[in-house]
């Protein structure tokens, strides 16, 4: 499997989790206040009713690529190196993809109640890499640095977008 690194970027929301949670999962919204986009490729689906092998479109800042969806499954293992999301679920969304032994990455955003912020969010992005190329993706490398950037800014996108939404 080769090398491997990760990283963890968190966000403290005041703001109750279900906000969060309906933020994050309010695609068609994101282009009214995010730098990110992730939509289903079949319009008439909401990411509610997203179900196994569905597509997905991701676009983070000026990256993009297509996913395709796959509900969790207990010992599932994907055939393919395409980006599938692993886990839709009440807490947890996650893909897993990447670019076949080059680079593969597994993408979870969560949110739980805050334990720092009395009825608020702890908003957290976790991305785990391995391959021939995640050198590049090490605390402190280029890629590192660029995607420790890009998690924040959108974490800090997200509380805005929560934290306006608890105020209305």
């Amino acid at each position: 499997m080769g090398q491997q690194a990760s990283l963890v970027v968190e966000v403290e929301i005041h703001a109750p989790v279900d906000v969060v949670q309906e933020v994050f999962q309010d695609f068609p919204s994101y282009k009214e206040w995010s730098t990110w986009s992730i939509e289903s490729a079949d319009p008439t689906k909401e990411v509610n009713h997203l179900i196994h092998n569905d597509k997905l479109k991701v676009k983070i800042q000026n990256f993009k690529f297509d996913s395709t969806l796959l509900v969790s499954h207990p010992g599932f293992i994907s055939e393919t190196w395409l980006n599938k999301l692993w886990k839709n679920e009440p807490d947890v969304f996650e893909w897993n993809g990447g670019f076949g032994p080059l680079l593969q990455g597994a993408h979870e955003f969560s949110w739980r109640p805050s334990t720092k912020i009395n009825g608020g969010t702890t908003f957290t992005q976790r991305e785990s890499w391995h391959g021939w190329l995640v050198f590049l993706w090490k605390p402190g490398r280029i890629m590192g640095k660029k995607s420790y950037t890009t998690f924040n800014g959108f974490n800090i996108e997200v509380k805005k977008e929560a934290e306006r939404r608890a105020a209305l």
